[in-house]
C-alpha cells in the first residue's frame, strides 16, 4: 500500500506483492516523491478511521499487478500512468529483515497467504489451511522466546500425502514463492547414506543455506521439503534396500534436532521445520486416504521410529472429474488460463464451449495423473493449431468437443 498527500487528501495506491515494498509518498502536482510506511491499521487509525479497508483489499484483488492511487476522501480510484514513478515504486523494496518480521506479527498474513495459494490449489482449501498453519505455527515458535526444550515440543514436523497430481508439491512451491522464510524442496529418490555415492542431508542443508542467500541463522529457521518421501519405504530386489533404510535412519538425527558440519559451517536443525511428501501408492485399496494412521505408514515401510518424528499427517483429497474441471476453468495456472495470456498478448481470439471442459477432463482422468496431466493432454490436443497461429495466418481459435476424426478446434482467419 502507496500513499501520498495533497491538499490535505489521503491516496494510497495499490500494487502488486502487497506489503512486500516500502511505501511511497507522491505528490503528482509537484512530482515530489518520498518514502514511508503504513500498515492498514496505521492508515486508518490516523484518518479517523474513515478509510474502507475492506473495499480497499477488494479493489487490490481486483487490480492486483498495476499501480492506483485511492482517494480516502472521495472513495475512488484512479490508474497510475507515470512509468517512471512505477518504476521507482517497483525498485523500492523493504529489506527482507523488516519484511520478516512484518509476516511474523501479523495475524492476517496468513489469510492473505491462503487466499493466494487457492487462486492455483483447488478443492484443497482444507488441506492448504493445515499445512499453511503448521509452517505458521513453528516460525512463531523457532522467532520466540522459548528455549530449545520448548522448541521441540510445540514444533511440528508434517508428511503430506496422496494420489499423484494432487497438488501436494505445488502447494509447497506456492508457500516457497510468497513466503519470506528459506525453503527448498528436495527429492527423495537422489539421497543415499553416508559412505553411497549420491546427495546426503548434508547437502540438502547446504541449498537450504544457499537459498537464504547464506544466512546460517535464517537457513536454520527454514523449511526443508523432501519429496517422494515414499520412495524410501519401496523395496527394490535390483540393488540393496540397505542404502535406503540407511537414508530413514540418517533423517532421525536430522529431525531430532542436530549440529552438522560442512563447509566451514555449523548447521543446527533444532529449529528446521521438514516436510515429507509422497504419493504412497498401494497403502489404500481406494482413493481414500483419509482414514490412513501411524501404522499404515510402518506397514508400507516407513520405520516406527521415523514415523514419530512426524506429528501432522495431512491427507489430499482425490480428485474426481468435477474437481479437475474446476481446477481448468479457476486456477490460475491451468492450461486454459495460461494459454488465454499467450493468445491475449498475441491479439488472438481465445473461447471454448462446456463440452470441451468436459472432453479435456475426461482424458485427464483416464491418464490417472490428477490435475499433474492436464498441460500434457492439453498441449497435445492444441499443438496442431499452435504453428498456424505463430505463423500469423489466424485471429482467433475456438475449442469444441471432437466428433470422430474433427480436430477439437476452430480457426479464423485474419481478414
Amino acid at each position: 500500500m502507496f500513499e501520498y498527500r495533497n491538499s490535505g487528501l489521503l491516496f494510497t495506491s495499490l500494487s502488486k506483492n502487497l506489503g512486500s515494498e516500502l511505501q511511497l509518498n507522491y505528490n503528482p502536482d509537484k512530482n515530489v516523491l518520498a518514502s514511508g510506511f503504513k500498515t492498514f491499521s496505521e492508515l486508518s487509525s490516523q484518518n479517523n478511521n474513515t478509510v474502507n479497508i475492506d473495499k480497499f483489499i477488494a479493489e487490490y484483488k481486483k487490480h492486483v499487478g498495476e499501480f492506483y492511487f485511492y482517494n480516502a476522501v472521495e472513495d475512488t480510484y484512479e490508474l497510475i500512468n507515470n512509468e517512471e514513478v512505477i518504476q521507482q515504486i517497483k525498485n523500492s523494496k523493504k529489506s527482507k529483515k523488516d519484511f520478516d518480521e512484518n509476516v511474523l506479527n501479523k495475524d492476517s498474513d496468513i489469510s492473505q497467504m491462503y487466499s493466494e495459494i487457492k487462486k492455483t490449489i483447488i478443492s484443497q482449501d482444507e488441506q492448504i489451511m493445515q499445512i499453511l498453519t503448521t509452517l505458521f505455527k513453528n516460525q512463531k515458535v523457532v522467532n520466540g522466546k522459548f528455549d530449545i526444550d520448548m522448541i521441540s515440543k510445540l514444533k511440528e514436523n508434517l508428511i503430506i500425502y496422496g494420489s499423484t497430481g494432487t497438488g501436494k508439491t505445488e502447494i509447497l512451491k506456492r508457500i516457497a514463492k510468497i513466503y519470506k522464510v528459506p525453503i527448498v524442496i528436495e527429492d527423495a529418490t537422489s539421497l543415499t547414506e553416508s559412505g553411497f555415492v549420491g546427495r546426503d542431508i548434508q547437502d540438502m542443508l547446504n541449498d537450504l543455506y544457499l537459498a537464504s542467500g547464506k544466512d546460517i541463522e535464517s537457513a536454520q529457521k527454514g523449511i526443508l521439503v523432501i519429496d517422494e518421501f515414499d520412495k524410501l519405504a519401496e523395496k527394490d530386489s535390483g540393488r540393496s534396500h540397505v542404502s535406503r533404510e540407511g537414508v530413514q535412519r540418517s533423517l532421525l538425527k536430522l529431525l531430532d534436532g542436530t549440529e552438522y558440519y560442512f563447509n566451514g559451517l555449523t548447521f543446527n536443525t533444532s529449529k528446521l521445520s521438514v516436510v515429507a511428501l509422497g504419493a504412497f501408492t498401494g497403502i489404500t485399496k481406494n482413493d481414500d486416504y483419509t482414514n490412513i494412521n501411524t501404522k499404515d505408514f510402518v506397514d508400507y515401510g516407513i520405520m516406527r521410529e521415523l514415523m514419530g518424528r512426524f506429528s501432522k499427517l495431512v491427507a489430499m483429497n482425490y480428485l474426481t472429474k468435477e474437481d479437475i474441471k474446476k481446477i481448468l476453468l479457476e486456477s490460475n495456472f491451468s492450461p486454459i488460463n495460461t494459454y488465454k495470456h499467450l493468445f491475449e498478448s498475441m491479439n488472438i481470439g481465445f473461447t471454448y464451449e462446456d463440452d470441451f471442459i468436459d472432453y479435456i477432463a475426461e482424458k485427464a482422468v483416464a491418464l490417472n495423473s490428477g490435475a499433474r496431466s492436464l498441460k500434457t493432454v492439453f498441449d497435445d490436443i492444441i499443438s496442431s493449431a499452435m504453428f498456424r497461429i505463430f505463423a500469423g495466418d489466424y485471429s482467433s481459435i475456438h475449442l469444441t468437443r471432437p466428433n470422430d476424426e474433427e480436430k477439437p478446434y476452430v480457426l479464423t482467419k485474419k481478414k
